[in-house]
C-alpha cells in the first residue's frame, strides 16, 4: 500500500508538471504570436541576408513622413512554387514592419474588377506591384522583380532577385520630386550603354536613348557618351559645349569613356584637352598579379584616389576593374576655372603597350609607365554672388570595359556601387541608394590573380603536406608508444 501510494504521488506530481509545461508552452506561443504580428522575430541566417531588406532601405523607410500604399496583384498564396517567389514575398512583408507609413495589401484583382478601374492607363498582370503616394503611381512588373540569365541549354532562368531594389526604387519615385533625366547617346560608333542604363532605370532615373546628332541635350541633366569610334563633327562638339554651359546655369554632367579600339579623333581630342585630359594610343597593362583580374594583364585593377567616393563604398577593399584601358594624361589640375581630379589611378607597376607593338613586346620595353590616371573628374566652376558655385562636370574613363558585365554584374567588384554613387553625387540626388541583386544560388568566389595563386598553393601544396605529416606523426606515435 505504501509503495502504491508513493507511485500515486509520483504520477500526480508528474502529471502536474506536464500540465504546467503545456500551459507554459501555450502562453509562450500566444505571446510569440502577438509579438510576431508587431515585430520581426525571424532571423535570416543566409549569406547576404537574402530574405531581409538592407540598411539603406530601412533608413529610407524610417525617414518616411508621407503614407505609401503597396498593392501586390495576387493573393498571398500566389507567391509560392519557387524559392525566388518566396523570397520576394518575404521581402515585401518586411516593408510595413519598418515604417508605420507603409501599408501592404495583396489584391486578387481578377475577382475584384473595381480595383483595375482606378488604373485605366496600366496593363496589369498577375504578380505586378503598384506603389502609390500623394497621387503618384509606380507600376512594377512581376518580371522586373528578378534578373535572368541564359543557361547552357539555351533556356532562361532566374539568376537573382531584385525585389527590394525594384520596390524601394518605386517608393523613392512616388515620394521624390522630379526624376533625373539622362541621355544615353548613340551614333559615331558609340558603344552600347544598356547595363548602366538598366542600373540607373532600376534606381529611379529616367534614361532615354537618343542620337547624338539630333538630341535636344538641354532637356537632360546628364549624358552618356561611351567609346565613340568615329570622330565627332564640329557641330556635335559645339552641342556638347552648349549642353555643359547650359545658358550660363551649368549644372550638367557628361560621362565619357575611351578604349583601345579608338583611332584618331582630332575634334574630340581638342574638346577633351580643354577640360584637362589627353589620350594616347596603346593599352594599359599591369605586371603585379595582385593588381589584375584572373591573371589577365590587360584587365588591371585601379586604385582609389584620396577622394570621398572611395569612402562611400560599403567595402573599399573590393577591386575596381578597368579592362582594356587606353592611356590617359592629365594636362593640368586647375586652369581658367577648370579643375581636374584623379579619382582612380593605375599603380606604379603598370605600363602601356604601344598600339603598333609586335608579338615580341615585353613589359620592360614599355616607354610609358605608371602611376597614371584611370578615371578623372573634370569640373568647370563659376563662383556666385552668394558664395556658392555653378558647376558642370565631365567624368572621363580610360576604359569602356568598366561597364561590361564582368565588372558591373560582378558582386566581388566595386564598379557598380562606385559609379552609381559618383553619378548620384554629381547630379545632386538628395538620397543615393544602391541595392544589389540577391542570389539564392551558391556563391561565387571572386578573387584576384594573386589571391587565386595563394589559394592554389595552400590547397594543392600546403594542406596535403600538413595532412601527410599528421598521418606520419600518428603512425610513429602508435608504433613507438
Amino acid at each position: 500500500m505504501k509503495i502504491s501510494r508513493f507511485h500515486f504521488k509520483i504520477n500526480a506530481l508528474f502529471a502536474a508538471i506536464v500540465v504546467e509545461l503545456v500551459a507554459a508552452l501555450l502562453l509562450v506561443n500566444g505571446i510569440a504570436a502577438l509579438l510576431s504580428a508587431r515585430y520581426n522575430l525571424q532571423i535570416d541566417l543566409t549569406a547576404g541576408a537574402v530574405y531581409e531588406i538592407g540598411g539603406d532601405t530601412k533608413a529610407l523607410l524610417q525617414a518616411l513622413d508621407t503614407p505609401v500604399e503597396i498593392f501586390v496583384l495576387s493573393d498571398e498564396g500566389g507567391f509560392t512554387g519557387s524559392k525566388y517567389l518566396d523570397q520576394a514575398k518575404r521581402v515585401l512583408d518586411r516593408y510595413p514592419r519598418f515604417s508605420g507609413q507603409i501599408s501592404l495589401e495583396y489584391v486578387d484583382y481578377l475577382s475584384n474588377p473595381t480595383f483595375a478601374v482606378h488604373y485605366p492607363e496600366l496593363q496589369l498582370s498577375h504578380g505586378d506591384i503598384i506603389v502609390q503616394s500623394g497621387g503618384k503611381v509606380r507600376h512594377v512588373l512581376a518580371a522586373n522583380l528578378f534578373r535572368y540569365a541564359r543557361g547552357r541549354d539555351g533556356g532562361i532562368t532566374i539568376a537573382s532577385s531584385r525585389a527590394e531594389e525594384a520596390v524601394t526604387s518605386a517608393i523613392m519615385n512616388v515620394i521624390g520630386g522630379e526624376a533625373v533625366r539622362i541621355a544615353a547617346l548613340t551614333g559615331n560608333g558609340a558603344a552600347d550603354s544598356s547595363l548602366l542604363a538598366a542600373l540607373l532605370a532600376d534606381n529611379n532615373y529616367e534614361v532615354h536613348t537618343v542620337g547624338i546628332a539630333t538630341a535636344r541635350l538641354e532637356d537632360y541633366d546628364a549624358a552618356l557618351l561611351f567609346l565613340p569610334t568615329m570622330d565627332l563633327s564640329g557641330d556635335v562638339v559645339r552641342k556638347l559645349e552648349e549642353f555643359l554651359y547650359n545658358g550660363g546655369e551649368y549644372g550638367k554632367t557628361l560621362f565619357y569613356t575611351a578604349g583601345v579600339a579608338q583611332g584618331a579623333m582630332p575634334n574630340l581630342d581638342m574638346f577633351l584637352s580643354e577640360w584637362g585630359v589627353r589620350f594616347s594610343d596603346g593599352a594599359v597593362f599591369e605586371t603585379q598579379p595582385e593588381r589584375t583580374y584572373q591573371f589577365q594583364p590587360y584587365y588591371p585593377v585601379a586604385l582609389f584616389g584620396a577622394n570621398r567616393y572611395g569612402d562611400m563604398l560599403r567595402d573599399s577593399s573590393m577591386p575596381f576593374l578597368m579592362p582594356l584601358s587606353r592611356p590617359m594624361e592629365v594636362l593640368f589640375t586647375s586652369k581658367d576655372g577648370y579643375y581636374v581630379e584623379t579619382l582612380l589611378h593605375f599603380s606604379e607597376t603598370s605600363g602601356v603597350r604601344p598600339a603598333g607593338a609586335g608579338s615580341d613586346f615585353t613589359a620592360d620595353k614599355a616607354e610609358i609607365r605608371g602611376p597614371m590616371p584611370a578615371l578623372v573628374l573634370s569640373s568647370f566652376n563659376i563662383p556666385t554672388a552668394g558664395g556658392g558655385l555653378l558647376q558642370s562636370h565631365i567624368v572621363i574613363s580610360s576604359s569602356n570595359g568598366i561597364f561590361d558585365a564582368v565588372a558591373m554584374q560582378n558582386p566581388s567588384a566595386a564598379n557598380a556601387e562606385y559609379l552609381f554613387n559618383l553619378l548620384g553625387d554629381l547630379v545632386d540626388r538628395d538620397y543615393i541608394i544602391n541595392i544589389q541583386p540577391k542570389s539564392l544560388a551558391g556563391g561565387t568566389l571572386g578573387v584576384t590573380s594573386a589571391q587565386a595563386s595563394r589559394l592554389g598553393v595552400i590547397l594543392v601544396g600546403i594542406l596535403p603536406l600538413v595532412i601527410l605529416l599528421m598521418g606520419v606523426a600518428v603512425t610513429l606515435l602508435r608504433r613507438y608508444r
